[in-house]
C-alpha cells in the first residue's frame, strides 16, 4: 500500500524546496533520477523549473557582486545540533536562536541559497507567502526566519543532498548510503560537498557580519568525521530520545511531508523500512565517530530531560562548551520557552508487533543512551 496522498496536494506545488536550486543542479538531480516523476506530480515539476528559470538572474546577479568577497571570508567554528529527527532538535534550535551572538541558517535562507544576500527584499515575502503557519508534523511555529536545516540548502546547491530522497523516495536508500554515510560517493564527489558546504557557511558569515553559525540537521549525525575534516574546532551538541517516540514521530513526519515534497510515490512498507536502516545507520555511524571530537567539544543530553526546564538545561551545556554570554542570552532564551509551557508534542500508542520489531533492530541505541526497552 502506498503512503496516502491527498488529490489536493498534486496541484499545490508551491511548498517543494527544489524552487530554489539552480537549473544546472535540478537537470543533475532529475538526471540523478533518470526523470522518473510520477505523472501526478507533473505540475510539481513544472513549477519547480519555472521559479528556477525566474529565480535565475537573481542568481547571477548575486553571483557577480558577492561571489568574490564571500570566498575569502573565514567560517568560525560553527555549532553543530545533531540527532535523529523527531528527537528535539528543532526545539533546541529555536531555542538556541534566541541568542544573538550566534547566526543561523533561517527557512528562507535554506530555500534561497543562491539569492538570500542580495534579493531577500524581493523573495521574503513570497516564501512567506506560501509557508504554513505551523509545521506539519509537529504543529511547532513556522516562519520564513526562523532557524531551519541547512540541508535543505545544500539540496538546492547540490545533488549530494539526502533530502533529494525526499524528492526522489524510490531512491532514498540509495540517497541515505551515498550521501549521509558517502559508503559509495566517489572523491570527487565528496570534495565537491565539502567545498558546498563551506561556500554555504561563508554566504552565513556574511550575512550574520562574522557571527558564529549555529546548525541543525539530523542527517548530520553520520557525519561527524567529514565535518571535523572540514571544521577541526566546531562543537557538538547531540540531543535523543525514547527510540519507540523516535520511531513513531518519524513515520509521521514523513506522512506529512512526502504529500508536499515528493515527485515519487512510495510504498508504505518501503517507507518503514528505511525508517529502520536510516536510524541503525546513522547512530552505528555517530557511535563509531564520535570519538573523534575532543571531550569538551560535545554535549549529549536526553530531549525528556532537557525539555522539563530547557533554559536551565541550556546553561551547563554552554559552560561545558566554553561559551561564556549565557547570561546576556537568558531572556531571550526564557521569553522563547514560556511561549511553549502549554505545548504538548504528539503522543503515539505502540503495538506489541512494532515494539519488538523497533528494539530488535535498534538494541545496541537503547543500549548506548539508556532507555529501557
Amino acid at each position: 500500500m502506498k503512503v496516502h496522498i491527498d488529490s489536493s496536494h498534486y496541484l499545490n506545488p508551491t511548498m517543494q524546496p527544489s524552487a530554489g536550486s539552480s537549473l544546472l543542479n535540478w537537470l543533475r538531480v532529475l538526471a540523478e533520477n533518470r526523470f522518473r516523476i510520477d505523472w501526478q506530480f507533473i505540475p510539481r515539476a513544472l513549477y519547480v523549473t519555472l521559479m528556477i528559470a525566474l529565480f535565475t538572474p537573481f542568481r547571477f546577479y548575486e553571483k557577480l557582486k558577492f561571489d568574490e568577497k564571500v570566498r575569502k571570508l573565514h567560517v568560525a567554528p560553527p555549532l553543530f545540533i545533531v540527532g535523529h529527527f523527531r528527537s528535539g532538535t528543532t526545539f533546541l534550535h529555536y531555542l538556541m536562536g534566541h541568542d544573538h551572538n550566534l547566526g543561523y541558517v533561517s527557512t528562507f535562507e535554506t530555500m534561497t541559497p543562491w539569492v538570500f544576500l542580495g534579493s531577500e527584499k524581493i523573495f521574503k515575502g513570497v516564501v512567506r507567502k506560501y509557508l504554513p503557519e505551523k509545521r506539519p508534523m509537529d504543529d511547532l511555529e513556522a516562519d520564513v526566519s526562523f532557524p531551519y536545516e541547512e540541508e535543505y540548502a545544500l539540496a538546492n546547491l547540490s545533488p549530494y543532498s539526502f533530502y533529494n530522497g525526499w524528492y526522489f523516495p524510490k531512491n532514498m536508500e540509495r540517497y541515505f548510503r551515498k550521501y549521509v554515510l558517502f559508503d559509495s560517493a566517489p572523491s570527487e564527489a565528496i570534495e565537491e560537498w565539502k567545498k558546498t558546504y563551506r561556500y554555504l557557511l561563508q554566504k552565513e558569515t556574511c550575512k550574520h557580519n562574522g557571527k558564529r553559525i549555529l546548525l541543525k540537521s539530523p542527517v548530520n549525525t553520520g557525519r561527524i568525521k567529514l565535518l571535523l575534516e572540514l571544521f577541526p574546532d566546531a562543537q557538538f551538541i547531540h540531543i535523543c530520545r525514547n527510540p519507540y517516540e523516535v520511531y513513531l514521530s518519524t513515520r509521521r513526519l514523513y506522512e506529512k511531508i512526502l504529500p508536499i515534497f515528493a515527485f515519487q510515490h512510495i510504498e508504505r512498507d518501503v517507507m518503514d523500512r528505511i525508517i529502520l536502516s536510516f536510524y541503525k545507520g546513522v547512530y552505528e555511524r555517530y557511535l563509531e565517530e564520535r570519538h573523534l571530537i575532543p571531550r569538551e567539544n560535545l554535549v549529549e543530553i536526553r530531549y525528556e530531560e532537557f525539555y522539563r526546564d530547557p533554559v536551565a538545561n541550556l546553561e551547563p551545556i554552554y559552560e561545558q562548551l566554553g561559551i561564556t554570554h549565557f547570561h546576556r542570552a537568558k531572556p531571550a532564551f526564557q521569553k522563547f520557552a514560556d511561549g511553549y509551557k502549554n505545548y504538548r508534542p504528539n503522543h503515539y500508542d505502540i503495538g506489541d508487533d512494532i515494539r519488538e520489531k523497533i528494539y530488535r533492530e535498534w538494541k545496541f541505541a537503547f543500549d548506548a543512551f539508556g532507555y529501557e526497552p
